[in-house]
């Protein structure tokens, strides 16, 4: 029985090392602890979580605001054909007599307002007094209106104003030819350029003019690009402002002898109805201290 006594105490040894070899570990191992969240990591999904709500809720905003703006600019799209209507139907008579004179300078030749000053003094008169005759188009809010050839910049302009590209939104059956872009402190109207500025002499056109609360004739070289339009509001008593645009292209040691050469050409020419007048670069916007100047004095413009 020797063996036996012998045997008894290796027992437990043959069980503990059974046990091993079933479960592929020591029986005394701990189990393994799960290993900490990273506390850091889990700040910076917290915060990037709070930004990207913050983003989504801020595009739900502006997404809600130009939509309302959208809406107001239809509405004032449809509001403007309907007054048209009505000035059309309450000032026939007035647009008979301008229909038919501006036919008859179409048919001289006479296409801008500098050519019949020159050659038919009778026409001007004419013209000149209708177009007194004719009533502002009652316009809601702030209306800023961009007169300029496409060589003037006017597109890049029409952009960096509003801030990014938008569509324009048409007036729809009128007879003006404008389109309208909603900015957030004002309506944009895009007044196109073209040769044949007697156009612009309808009854219906200068209503519009006259209901707008600026005015703005972009110009690059010289005053001379839009000196007729010009003289033509001069002549009916309707107040602009001007914008020199692509200053960036103007030598920067020549730009103090421009700026000061475009002043003479308004004294020269003998323009009546200028307000302001701003050198900037629609391009590089920052680059001119008149730009800020005049983005002021548009949003914070009211008639």
């Amino acid at each position: 029985m020797a063996w036996l006594a012998a045997a008894i105490p290796i027992i437990p040894m043959a069980i503990e090392a059974i046990t091993k070899l079933i479960n592929g570990k020591d029986a005394d191992d701990k189990p393994e602890s799960v290993p900490q969240k990273d506390s850091a990591a889990e700040e910076r999904n917290n915060t990037l979580e709070t930004r990207n709500r913050e983003l989504t809720e801020q595009m739900e905003r502006s997404q809600i605001e130009q939509q309302k703006r959208n809406e107001e600019l239809a509405a004032q799209n449809k509001q403007l054909r309907e007054d048209i209507e009505k000035y059309q139907k309450e000032h026939e008579k007035q647009l008979k007599q301008m229909t038919k004179l501006l036919a008859e300078l179409k048919e001289k030749k006479l296409n801008s307002f500098e050519a019949i000053e020159e050659h038919d003094k009778k026409a001007k008169e004419a013209l000149i007094r209708l177009a007194k005759e004719a009533q502002p188009i009652g316009m809601k809010g702030n209306n800023v209106a961009l007169f300029g050839l496409t060589s003037t910049g006017k597109s890049t302009m029409l952009n960096s104003l509003l801030g990014e590209k938008k569509a324009a939104t048409g007036v729809g059956e009128t007879t003006l030819e404008v389109s309208s872009y909603s900015g957030r402190n004002f309506v944009l109207w895009d007044i196109p350029g073209r040769n044949d500025e007697v156009s612009y002499m309808s009854m219906q056109y200068i209503s519009f003019f006259k209901g707008l609360t600026r005015r703005l004739i972009l110009v690059q070289h010289t005053i001379k690009e839009n000196s007729s339009i010009m003289k033509l509001l001069d002549a009916i008593d309707i107040k602009y402002d001007i914008i020199v645009n692509k200053m960036d292209r103007v030598e920067e040691e020549e730009r103090t002898e421009f700026c000061e050469q475009i002043r003479k050409e308004i004294q020269k020419i003998g323009l009546k109805g200028v307000g302001r007048v701003f050198f900037v670069s629609a391009k590089y916007p920052a680059q001119f201290p008149d730009w800020l100047e005049m983005v002021n004095y548009l949003t914070n413009s009211s008639n």
